[in-house]
């Protein structure tokens, strides 16, 4: 005798089938022949499975990876996002066990491997639109790692070791697979503030791996969130310490010796973000957010011994760069000379600059070159950019630019942003950077609290 719901109507099943998740759905497919053939033939079901979300434990890669060798709706995923999750999941062994970490993180790599495979072989395209890496909070750590106040301390480990093993994670099982993905989101994301990958995990991946090559061939659009270095002995992609001799120790406790700056300042923590771009030829979109977070790193008595312009540093002196459609780049430091010669030398349409420092020279020559009729960009967005000729850095105010969300225009001194495009892209832009108002003042009060939060520290 059939069930009652084998015998609705195509809408109706459609409308259930709404309220329901991925899982439920698949559950409900596999009940008898007829739900299966009415539940795969509505639009919104292939709709809901074109979208997954995966968390990065073994519970839920076994589960993707068996609907994906399965065949089905789980083969339809075009847009698929990993998350790891700050301070560890339940399937996770204790750290003190280093073996049986080892084996569970192989585990967990075979998994994505095997699903990564399947959509490969399986999909009906054989590859990704895109590919999301976020990390989640859970309830009982919202307190230590998301405080209400941005501006007080809180708990940075949890949320940097959950992007590392994302990211190690993720590489490694895109280099095996050769899964080709067309759009990549590393950490910058909704919601994903605080959670930046260190840029010197970036140094660590194989990128001359032929796999590698090949997965990342056909990307067109990468947003990525880093943050500079943050702990003081460097771990390769297991968690172990790295020594000088290139052999591993277990803790990170036995340092002593190092120099902060030194540390800081190692060029190996601004290569690899070079490294990647060279394998992204096709690349028309490109949005990088850096996040500042002293980490271990205390000893650094001034901002500058950061060295955070070598990130753009080391792209700017790659033999070729990819031509842009759009970019933006947010919280980054650069000198005049590397920014100006990476927006001529990726002729970039659509530039965006938000929370920029040049740590040395003006944007004078940048803006000049933006507004000039040989430029190819069509469209300018500027936002809180920053000199750093004195210090504390002064901030560029446009003249003439309209409202000032900070209040700088009610004392006539201009505005903070500056937006153009179309018959006004090559008008002049006259700016200036005056002394900054108290800090104390309401409105200013509110800037640097979002400015901690989205950006890190302003040293």
């Amino acid at each position: 005798m059939s069930s009652l719901i084998e015998n609705c109507t195509f809408d109706i099943i459609n409308a259930i089938i709404n309220h329901l998740e991925p899982d439920a759905i698949r559950n409900l497919r596999l009940s008898c022949k007829t739900l299966s053939i009415k539940s795969s033939s509505t639009h919104g079901v292939k709709a809901l499975f074109q979208s997954k979300h995966v968390e990065l434990t073994e519970r839920a890669l076994r589960a993707c990876a068996e609907g994906t060798q399965a065949g089905g709706l789980y083969c339809l995923i075009k847009e698929l996002a990993l998350s790891s999750t700050a301070g560890g999941d339940g399937d996770a062994p204790r750290r003190t066990r280093q073996g049986r970490v080892q084996l569970w993180r192989k585990n967990k790599d075979s998994l994505l491997i095997q699903s990564f495979i399947a959509l490969k072989i399986n999909g009906p395209t054989g590859r990704l639109a895109s590919l999301s890496l976020k990390v989640a909070v859970p309830p009982d750590l919202k307190a230590n790692i998301q405080p209400a106040n941005a501006r007080v301390e809180y708990d940075w480990r949890p949320l940097s070791e959950a992007a590392v093993d994302a990211f190690y994670t993720t590489f490694r099982a895109l280099a095996t697979s050769q899964l080709r993905i067309e759009s990549l989101n590393l950490f910058n994301g909704p919601g994903q503030q605080r959670r930046s990958l260190p840029c010197n995990a970036l140094s660590k991946v194989d990128w001359d791996s032929e796999g590698l090559a090949e997965s990342l061939s056909s990307m067109r659009s990468l947003s990525i969130s880093l943050s500079n270095r943050v702990y003081k002995l460097d771990e390769d992609e297991y968690g172990h310490v790295r020594t000088d001799n290139g052999t591993t120790r277990g803790s990170r406790r036995s340092h002593h010796e190092e120099e902060d700056v030194s540390i800081a300042q190692d060029e190996r923590n601004f290569t690899g973000l070079a490294s990647l771009f060279q394998l992204l030829k096709n690349l028309e979109g490109f949005e990088l957010h850096y996040f500042r977070l002293r980490g271990e790193l205390q000893g650094l008595p001034s901002p500058r011994d950061w060295c955070h312009e070598r990130l753009l540093q080391h792209l700017v002196t790659l033999n070729s760069l990819p031509n842009l459609t759009r970019s933006t780049l947010r919280g980054i430091y650069a000198t005049e000379a590397n920014l100006l010669a990476f927006i001529k030398r990726t002729r970039v349409s659509e530039l965006s600059l938000q929370s920029v420092t040049l740590s040395s020279g003006t944007f004078r020559s940048i803006f000049d070159y933006c507004t000039s009729a040989a430029t190819p960009i069509t469209k300018l967005d500027f936002d809180v950019l920053y000199e750093m000729g004195a210090r504390p850095a002064h901030m560029v105010l446009f003249l003439g630019a309209g409202r000032s969300r900070l209040g700088y225009d009610a004392v006539g001194l201009g505005s903070e942003s500056l937006e153009r495009g179309g018959d006004d892209i090559n008008q002049p832009i006259y700016y200036h950077t005056p002394q900054p108002p108290p800090i104390g003042s309401p409105v200013m009060s509110r800037w640097v609290t979002f400015r901690h939060k989205e950006y890190g520290s302003m040293w």
